[in-house]
């Protein structure tokens, strides 16, 4: 085992997910020296925190180090987390309410633990070391499932009285367009999610369109994701392109919004959604600078850098999580 002052520039970094748990060994570069992944168990809270700290202390094994040579250990967890307080206040993914998780993990793992939301997790990981390295003020906009903007301002997260700033996946796009969980209609998380990219496409061919992606229906149930959207625009198919171009036009509209909101240096998409297509990105890109070249409010915002994709990928999150730790020390 290392020592602890081998040790000392090295972190920890546990993303948490409702089926997997990600926990990676990083430097004060933000390099992965080692990393391991498992199955989340979502029997219930105490066996779910059985497994974070079961990957954690695989994490250790692997990387040849014992407990007494980490000073802090990093969780991003899903959901509505009080980072301040330690306690996981509400998770789906994770089917828990007012969870000890600090407190849990503390008490298995022997170590102080640090815990987070999981997208401001990802938005610190960019921070730190991706697209938004070494600036201040940055958006994060998640896109996947769900849509969510976490707001860092002098590098400081901005929560609002609330603790729901960003909360920008319940901000109307259409109105009364597609129902949301939340009881809106036309919400940007109802109409522009990865399901809901999905949702739109199959629309379009129930009211006759024709496409390559009627094959996903069987039966009269579909088994249509964003990702075979994605696939299709790229083989020429006119549903598939017509939905990305309808998507795009509505997810710059938000951005517009973000930017002119917030003032960011820069906006990074992270999540699977944009991130899985280039058409999509590239639909947004044009669209803001017709934004741009229509405003000249929006102009003094808008520059070709304002917004990019994340840099670190599926790996944002653990980073920012090792980020966590590495700030408690």
């Amino acid at each position: 085992m290392q020592s602890t002052g081998a040790s000392e520039r090295q972190f920890i970094g546990v993303d948490v997910g409702g089926t997997k748990i990600a926990a990676c060994l990083v430097d004060a570069q933000g390099r992965i020296l080692s990393s391991i992944r498992q199955l989340t168990d979502e029997t219930n809270p105490e066996a779910t925190l059985d497994s974070i700290a079961n990957a954690t202390q695989g994490l250790l094994k692997v990387s040849k180090l014992d407990a007494h040579s980490i000073k802090a250990i990093g969780f991003g967890i899903p959901g509505l987390v009080d980072a301040a307080q330690g306690i996981g206040i509400a998770s789906v993914n994770l089917n828990w309410k007012n969870v000890a998780v600090r407190a849990g993990l503390e008490a298995r793992l022997g170590v102080r633990c640090v815990i987070d939301n999981d997208v401001r997790t990802g938005a610190l990981g960019e921070a730190r070391f991706g697209a938004a390295r070494g600036l201040k003020h940055l958006n994060y906009l998640n896109i996947g499932t769900g849509i969510s903007v976490v707001i860092l301002m002098d590098g400081k997260f901005f929560m609002g009285v609330n603790g729901l700033a960003g909360e920008i996946g319940h901000a109307i796009l259409e109105p009364g367009g597609a129902l949301c969980k939340c009881g809106g209609h036309g919400c940007f998380e109802a109409v522009a999610s990865g399901p809901a990219i999905a949702a739109r496409a199959i629309e379009k061919i129930k009211s006759g369109k024709a496409s390559m992606l009627k094959a996903y229906s069987l039966d009269g149930s579909w088994r249509l994701t964003a990702e075979n959207v994605f696939e299709a625009a790229l083989s020429g198919d006119a549903v598939a392109k017509e939905t990305l171009s309808e998507i795009g036009v509505l997810m710059a509209r938000a951005i517009q919004t973000i930017a002119l909101a917030y003032d960011p240096n820069v906006i990074v998409i992270g999540g699977g959604v944009v991130q899985g297509s280039k058409p999509l990105f590239m639909k947004i890109q044009e669209e803001l600078q017709r934004l741009a070249d229509e405003s000249w409010v929006f102009r003094k915002v808008f520059t070709k850098d304002l917004v990019k994709l994340s840099a670190l990928g599926t790996n944002a999150g653990v980073l920012g999580a090792a980020a966590l730790a590495a700030d408690a020390q």
